[in-house]
């Protein structure tokens, strides 16, 4: 059986019509692949953050989080986006199991650094353990998992949801790693490039058509590619097939190693 790794955010992880038809295709593609699930659902966080007087900051497509603001990245994604999902994937019949990277260890974290001085609880995976997501899977449960986590002393964490996508997926072996974006692929001119190796996405990063929380989404993927990953896909999910569409490389941006090799 195939083990394919899912990341979806953004508008994606808060359309119930288009999410119930992927619970229905994973759900009916259950017999030939095992599914896990990565979240995001920056909105809803920002949304809580203006809530309480809050503006956002972003440098670079990730967010800087501090102390104060980690309690509202934990409710807005372990608690509200992650409950939500798990219930809706139930009523489609999935046996879906909500966790956060916390659990069991899943990833472990450090800060990326201070910003202007002051505690960021922004961070970078140093370690994952995914002895548990084997384990739901062999009892036919369907990972769900939130991106946040902790540091080595039990500090929590705010972790890119794409970059937790990969640490997974890199640990889990995955056959396949798809991104579910709000866009239907990588886009030059309003057009879906269909495929591009690492040294063409860099370029196109360098030259400004991948720009924003886009530039996050590339570059995890280029590192899963480099840490043994055959490819990558980059597209969006609209309707029943679109799984499969992406799944058969017949939809979104198809991301690859050239044959020169590494970055």
């Amino acid at each position: 059986m195939k083990r394919v790794l899912i990341k979806t955010g953004g508008r994606a992880a808060e359309d119930s019509e288009a999410l119930i038809q992927l619970a229905q295709e994973m759900k009916r593609l259950s017999g030939e692949y095992a599914f896990t699930v990565v979240h995001g659902g920056g909105a809803a966080v920002s949304a809580i953050q203006k809530t309480y007087g809050m503006e956002p900051l972003f440098i670079h497509g990730k967010r800087i989080t501090s102390p104060l603001e980690m309690d509202l990245v934990d409710m807005g994604l372990a608690g509200l986006m992650n409950t939500y999902l798990v219930r809706l994937f139930v009523t489609q019949g999935l046996k879906a199991v909500g966790l956060s990277g916390a659990d069991a260890g899943l990833f472990t974290a450090e800060s990326v650094g201070d910003h202007n001085g002051k505690e960021n609880r922004t961070g970078r995976i140093i370690s994952s353990d995914v002895e548990l997501i084997h384990h739901l899977e062999s009892k036919g449960y369907l990972p769900v998992i939130s991106s946040v986590s902790m540091d080595e002393q039990g500090l929590a964490m705010n972790i890119n949801a794409d970059e937790a996508a990969l640490a997974l997926a890199v640990a889990l072996k995955a056959d396949d790693l798809i991104f579910i974006s709000d866009i239907p692929g990588i886009l030059k001119d309003n057009i879906v490039i269909p495929s591009l190796d690492q040294h063409q996405a860099h370029q196109l990063i360098e030259d400004s058509v991948i720009n924003g929380g886009m530039i996050p989404k590339v570059e995890s993927s280029l590192k899963a590619l480099n840490a043994g990953r055959g490819y990558i896909i980059i597209g969006n999910y609209n309707k029943l097939g679109d799984l499969q569409g992406l799944l058969d490389k017949q939809k979104g941006s198809r991301l690859f190693l050239s044959a020169l090799g590494g970055l």
